[in-house]
């Protein structure tokens, strides 16, 4: 090898080491920012990833991490410009399109949330989590011929996915497919018995379908497992009073007096006179 050539392949490797240099700082401070998350340290992941990106601009996978980072602490505003970012830069990515799907939800923008949502499905169309919240989203404005098909799909992709069955089953009660609902709750029971929530909506749905044994049951149920679930005793109250179970009614229309205070403002005031015309005293 020429002395001419050696000096320039020196050259080359000097001028190139900082950028090796800080290639691999970049790395070493994504990877790190990736433990913390794992480890549940969000601040400290916050801060590698915020320093990885300062390090390398373009960095799908860091802005993909951090708005992950920021979802965890609640901060969704902050998180969706770099989901943003993070698909224009790698525009076929289904994780981050949806991520930001959920934030724009939470941001309470369903129709963006949507649009994204609707991407991310057909990036990744046997993902439950998106099939799911999409379906979920659709429920929640009330496009019930939306949401079905992909609530459906997601729980034939994963039958033990018991957020999967309940959002399911709340769409088919709210379409008013009531024998189907039930059978979809007692299925995500059966993955968790001790929910109460999931013993609540079977009492809600025993409830509309007039079978008031079955709906108290479940609503004892649900307050059995969780003594703090103030929407199970108020409807306890109310189905125990039509039943005729006097004191019973009023006890768990105080129960749910004390756990919601004054929140619930008139509803409170309106749950005491029931309580009044029961011949009870109200707390």
């Amino acid at each position: 090898m020429s002395r001419k050539l050696l000096r320039s392949l020196v050259l080359f490797s000097v001028a190139m080491s900082p950028l090796a240099a800080q290639a691999d700082e970049t790395a070493a401070q994504y990877q790190k920012g990736l433990q913390f998350m794992q480890m549940g340290k969000l601040d400290d992941a916050q801060a590698a990833l915020e320093e990885a990106l300062k390090l390398r601009g373009n960095y799908a996978a860091a802005e993909l991490t951090l708005g992950n980072v920021l979802r965890k602490k609640k901060q969704c505003d902050k998180a969706i410009p770099h989901y943003e970012a993070a698909i224009k830069l790698q525009p076929d990515d289904h994780f981050a399109h949806g991520n930001l799907g959920f934030c724009y939800a939470t941001a309470g923008k369903d129709a963006d949330g949507i649009r994204m949502l609707v991407h991310a499905t057909e990036l990744a169309p046997n993902e439950v989590q998106w099939r799911s919240s999409l379906g979920a989203l659709y429920r929640r404005a009330k496009q019930f011929d939306k949401a079905l098909p992909h609530l459906e799909k997601a729980v034939q992709l994963d039958p033990n996915n018991p957020d999967a069955l309940r959002n399911y089953a709340v769409a088919l009660r709210q379409a008013k497919n009531l024998d189907k609902a039930a059978d979809v709750t007692r299925q995500a029971i059966r993955l968790l018995p001790n929910d109460s929530n999931l013993r609540f909506d079977l009492g809600v749905i025993y409830r509309v379908q007039g079978k008031t044994t079955e709906a108290i049951a479940a609503y004892r149920d649900a307050v059995k497992m969780d003594d703090k679930n103030a929407e199970a005793w108020y409807d306890l109250g109310v189905l125990l009073a039509q039943d005729r179970q006097k004191q019973e009614a009023v006890d768990a229309f105080n129960k749910y007096i004390d756990l919601v205070g004054n929140k619930a403002g008139t509803q409170v005031e309106g749950v005491r006179q029931q309580i009044k015309g029961l011949g009870g005293t109200a707390h």
